[in-house]
């Protein structure tokens, strides 16, 4: 038997443009027995409540008819959709169909729905009940659905194991269609729980996973196959679209094309996949066709401009340089450089009149002087209303540039330096975005981030002589504090012990003080802007926490 695993790009809500390249990959393998897409593929993982809207089933319905269409004279198609659900409960089912000959020969509903970290699957689906084992070509093929192979790892939130009961049959072939986010470290979690998967019930197996991104989740791809011992096979490439091929005969899977040797990749050029996609996928699945930032001279504005140049192309970035009377001339030299390195259109608009207006209005009216706080906020607000005013002329999409150190304690200013549409490094700590940086340089020594950009003491510049340690702890202290506190429990054991040993050596004070920090600025990323998720909790869906509430 000839399969084809298609790894594709799809948009929420898009069904004619997701039908587009689901029947591009059935008619361009028609001399295939069977194409296998991924979870939720016609309607883009995940819809949320736009599955609540009329029409919406209806119309996912009149696509679905269309893809059974194609196989009355091509291959069997097994895809991932959203069904009805007849009985009480929830009004709808997370399933995949296997279509053959113009019809449906099985359906199976997802068993497992995850309602942990940026999942909320309950929310809409009902749980399926009954194994998804089928026989198609004389073979008997067990079904699984994302999640429902997690099962012995999250053992505590269910009450039944859908691997568990494949192995009660003898399979030739196992078939798993998945929306798996990518984070750090995920890929290999993925290879070593369905490795043992394909183990426990003896029968090589198939994951298809979808790669993009939706908003601020990233699918990677990274789609495999395992033979019957666990051992991989081969990957389809990670962060790119891709139909793989391979044929199947007497339990032995041979003739791959487009497989490649399984590799991980490292974190840091995760990191750096990731955003790019990510930000090319949020700008044209949106519609922006620039993206403008703020350019202090600094790292963060640095790093963010570079990424998004790779990912749209120098012209599509513009850069504003907003000096007042703290910026140093060395700050504004190197935004400069860094602006001429990457060929980025620089704007410079001195904030400085209209906060000396500012100033002078602010005692008018209320008849004292700003405080150095107040002074402060004022200066990186004036730069939040620069760059909307731009994005409001051009239609660009600002990019917001704090990184998650930064986010975590609120050393950011609402309406100020977190105005944007889009944080691409939100989600990497201050210490991962200088080895982001070092990275980047690596990668493309033609381009470099100006040396001297990286080798300055990080600094606002909104008062005189400032540095970020003035505000909170070394971020090489920090780091380690707060990668404990928001993802300690996620964190793999030898990276927990890692950063517990750092934190062990320093004064309990520090990290009461810190983990105050982080509860008081809840309010702040409660109106922040998207940030793509890289860690294995994001700030955002990954993160729920009540603004007023307080524990310890």
């Amino acid at each position: 038997m000839r399969i084809a695993v298609a790894q594709l790009n799809y948009k929420l809500g898009d069904f004619a443009g997701n039908f587009a390249k689901i029947a591009n990959a059935i008619q361009t393998h028609h001399d295939y027995d069977l194409v296998v897409f991924s979870e939720l593929c016609l309607s883009g993982y995940y819809p949320g409540d736009l599955i609540d809207y009329p029409q919406f089933l209806e119309t996912q319905n009149h696509f679905l008819e269309k893809v059974s269409a194609l196989t009355q004279n091509g291959p069997a198609v097994i895809i991932g959709f959203i069904s009805k659900n007849p009985n009480k409960g929830k009004p709808f089912y997370n399933s995949l169909a296997l279509f053959a000959n113009h019809q449906q020969r099985t359906i199976y509903h997802k068993r497992l729905l995850p309602v942990y970290n940026i999942f909320d699957e309950a929310r809409h689906f009902a749980p399926g009940k009954t194994p998804g084992i089928v026989e198609f070509n004389q073979l008997k093929i067990g079904l699984l659905i994302c999640e429902d192979g997690w099962a012995s790892l999250n053992d505590y939130l269910y009450d039944c194991d859908p691997v568990q009961d494949l192995m009660q049959h003898p399979l030739d072939l196992i078939i798993c269609i998945n929306g798996s986010p990518s984070n750090v470290g995920k890929q290999k979690e993925r290879l070593t729980q369905f490795s043992s998967i394909a183990k426990r019930c003896q029968a090589p197996l198939i994951f298809t996973n979808q790669v993009g991104a939706n908003d601020d989740i990233v699918f990677d791809g990274a789609s495999f196959i395992l033979d019957n011992e666990g051992k991989s096979l081969g990957a389809l490439p990670s962060f790119s679209e891709c139909v793989g091929t391979f044929s199947f005969n007497e339990g032995t899977i041979h003739s791959l094309n487009h497989f490649q040797q399984t590799s991980l990749v490292p974190e840091i050029a995760l990191c750096y996949q990731q955003i790019i996609l990510g930000l090319q996928d949020y700008a044209q699945k949106c519609g922006f066709h620039q993206v403008v930032l703020g350019v202090s001279g600094g790292l963060d504005s640095a790093i963010t401009l570079a990424l998004a140049v790779k990912a749209l192309g120098a012209r599509n970035v513009i850069g504003l340089a907003m000096p007042s009377r703290y910026s140093s001339k060395a700050s504004l030299d190197d935004a400069m450089a860094l602006c001429h390195t990457f060929n980025v259109q620089l704007f410079v608009a001195s904030i400085e009149d209209e906060f000396s207006l500012a100033l002078n209005q602010f005692t008018k009216i209320y008849g004292e002087k700003p405080k150095s706080l107040t002074e402060q906020n004022i200066q990186a607000r004036l730069r939040g209303r620069f760059l909307m005013e731009y994005s409001n002329q051009t239609g660009a999409l600002v990019l917001s540039t704090g990184n998650k150190s930064e986010l975590s304690v609120g050393y950011t200013t609402l309406y100020g330096d977190m105005t944007g549409g889009l944080n691409l490094i939100g989600d990497l700590y201050k210490t991962e975005v200088y080895d982001l940086c070092e990275y980047f340089n690596q990668l493309h020594p033609d381009t470099p981030i100006p040396v001297n950009i990286i080798r300055k003491a990080p600094s606002a510049e909104l008062a005189p002589e400032q540095k970020d340690s003035d505000n909170m702890p070394e971020y090489a202290i920090l780091d380690p504090i707060l990668k404990l506190y928001i993802e300690g429990d996620l964190l793999p054991k030898e990276e927990y012990s890692r950063y517990q040993t750092i934190t062990a050596k320093l004064d309990p004070a520090i990290i009461k003080r810190v983990r105050n920090m982080v509860d008081k600025a809840e309010f702040k990323r409660r109106q922040a802007a998207p940030i793509i998720r890289l860690q294995r909790r994001a700030f955002g869906f990954g993160r729920q926490l009540p603004i007023t509430g307080t524990f310890p």
